[in-house]
């Protein structure tokens, strides 16, 4: 009787899951390598690489060109064993990315390399991790060279025939995909920060904006939807995105586990200061800056043209390290307060508030200040901050901090950009520099003005704006928006983060195209 109902178990095992749409499986987690435990165990992995197949295979070394030396490739192009459209969609698209650039190599002669010839490789492998009835699909490409791999992802759930997104996966995996979403992006600012003060790569980044364009770079390709889902081993979830960096071809991978199961909450460390008109509180991933009205910051009205009518508490955006102390100094003879954040790494970010509200009420954390001599803690020396360094050197920060706030507009935020939705035409025109001019209102009110670079969001670089009085006498106006410019389609995504939206009134976002002179 035991072993009739062993057959019948590998029996059962086997059904639901042969062919495209069968009976939704137990939501359990198995990677594609996990070692068999049982009979009915080695049934379920022979039937789930039967849903997947290879429609495209080449080992080989070749003579790419007459003159040229050889060239191993080794391509391995997996495709889904289901009818239906989703599936015909990613098994053309595999073909397109993987495949079509080596067919017409099938019938090259191979070759053997002579021996002191070194033979650069192409190589081009996938894995394919299951949860249930659905699979994470992982391809992974190596060009050769000093350059990283790439992987990227797909997944599909053989029960429906659909394919599913990585949010919809770390849902039946009973995951928050908006908490699973900003561990991802705060790990992956952790790892850039971390390797850019470790490199000492900043001092020729700063210029022309690179070093924001990169950290942009590091939260926009690492949404969910752009990540691999590994499970390379029984509960054991791991996404796979990457940072940008300064070597090779600017991007190196990243893997990040996230735990399948929540973990006793611990306590928060809380980091508070107070320095004049202002305080500070970091707990945990949020952070507030707290002013009060008081005669220094009243006389902001009168130098600034900034108005606290009370006080008033303030969400930092753009934080995205763990902290190990904090601290508030200023910068210049009157009250110009800035808030000091120092990561358990060494690297210093800062938020600039007056800096921030000359452009209106958001206070954004600026680029960090990298410090290559690792910084252990922060301390006010009179007005100003310090930073204690692991060799017991002390650094002046408010230096620094002028060099930084310096550094020129993103060149993705530079360029004249055209919006002619809803049958009229505006138009914005940004120089590194810094000046902006704008055409509002099918084009009928003209705005001068400046704008100076704040940080970054997930929404984009932001700016902060301010134009002058019209020459017909209309008030002049600011706003602070995160801008993200899509190169493919020449496009640039106009995000609203305070202040009224000068283009179109009442829309927090806005697309603009790009001129093709600029």
């Amino acid at each position: 009787m035991k072993h009739k109902r062993l057959a019948a178990a590998v029996l059962a095992a086997a059904l639901w899951l042969t062919g495209c749409g069968g009976a939704a499986s137990p939501a359990a987690p198995a990677g594609s390598g996990a070692a068999s435990k049982s009979a009915a165990d080695t049934a379920v992995q022979t039937a789930q690489k039967d849903r997947i197949t290879e429609q495209f295979t080449l080992e080989k070394t070749i003579q790419l060109y007459e003159w040229g030396s050889a060239q191993k490739l080794t391509i391995h192009v997996p495709q889904l064993v289901c009818d239906g459209p989703d599936a015909a969609y990613i098994n053309d698209e595999l073909a397109a990315m993987y495949a079509a650039d080596f067919r017409q190599y099938e019938d090259s002669p191979e070759i053997e390399p002579q021996q002191d010839e070194w033979s650069p490789e192409i190589y081009i492998n996938w894995d394919a991790y299951w949860y249930g009835d659905c699979v994470s699909l992982v391809v992974f490409r190596y060009d050769g060279g000093s350059d990283p791999g790439y992987s990227r992802g797909w997944c599909f759930d053989f029960a429906t025939g659909k394919q599913v997104s990585v949010a919809e996966m770390l849902q039946r995996m009973g995951l928050g995909p908006d908490a699973v979403q900003q561990q991802m992006l705060r790990q992956a600012m952790q790892t850039f920060d971390r390797h850019m003060a470790q490199g000492g790569y900043y001092e020729g980044l700063r210029s022309g904006g690179n070093l924001a364009s990169m950290r942009m770079n590091t939260l926009e390709n690492n949404q969910l939807e752009d990540l691999c889902l590994l499970l390379p081993e029984q509960n054991r979830l791991v996404l796979r995105g990457g940072c940008s960096s300064p070597a090779g071809s600017g991007w190196r991978q990243l893997d990040v586990e996230i735990p399948l199961q929540a973990a006793d909450p611990q306590p928060q460390t809380v980091l508070t200061d107070t320095y004049g008109s202002a305080s500070v509180q970091l707990e945990g991933t949020q952070g507030t800056i707290t002013l009060r009205r008081t005669p220094e910051t009243a006389a902001w009205d009168t130098d600034y043209g900034i108005r606290l009518e009370q006080d008033h508490t303030y969400p930092i955006l753009g934080i995205y390290n763990e902290y190990v102390d904090v601290c508030i100094g200023e910068l210049g003879a009157s009250f110009h307060p800035v808030v000091y954040l120092l990561t358990k790494d060494g690297v210093v970010e800062y938020v600039d508030v007056l800096h921030c509200l000359m452009f209106g009420s958001a206070l954004v954390c600026q680029d960090p200040i990298y410090i290559a001599n690792q910084g252990v803690a922060l301390e006010r020396s009179g007005s100003e901050v310090n930073l204690r360094r692991e060799d017991g050197s002390v650094l002046e920060l408010a230096p620094l901090t002028a060099e930084w706030n310096a550094q020129e507009l993103p060149s993705e935020a530079v360029g004249a950009f055209n919006d002619m939705s809803d049958d009229q035409f505006d138009w914005m025109d940004v120089e590194s520099s810094g000046s902006v001019q704008m055409g509002v209102q099918d084009n009928s009110v003209f705005y001068q003005g400046y704008a100076d670079y704040l940080g970054v969001v997930p929404e984009g670089m932001v700016l902060g704006v301010w134009t002058n009085e019209t020459a017909d006498g209309a008030p002049g106006i600011t706003f602070v928006a995160a801008v993200k410019y899509d190169l493919y389609n020449e496009t640039l995504t106009l995000t609203m983060l305070d202040g009224q939206n000068p283009f179109a009134e009442g829309k927090t976002q806005l697309q603009l195209t790009r001129c093709p002179d600029n």
